[in-house]
């Protein structure tokens, strides 16, 4: 498994890291790794959709 290290985050970032966390009855961590995966998954599933556009575009006469 990776590790990512994110410096120079600002306080006021942390901050709401911490509140989402709280909201969410998880530790600061967790949230975080949440909406990075949820964010990368929003992403492919994006990519795969214009892919399929550009795909299905291709093949139109």
């Amino acid at each position: 498994m990776e590790t990512l290290s994110i410096p120079n985050l600002n306080a006021r970032t942390i901050e709401g890291l911490r509140v989402l966390a709280a909201c969410h009855g998880r530790t600061l961590e967790t949230e975080a790794r949440a909406i990075l995966e949820q964010a990368a998954r929003g992403l492919t599933e994006a990519d795969e959709f214009l892919a399929s556009i550009v795909t299905h575009d291709q093949q139109a006469p």
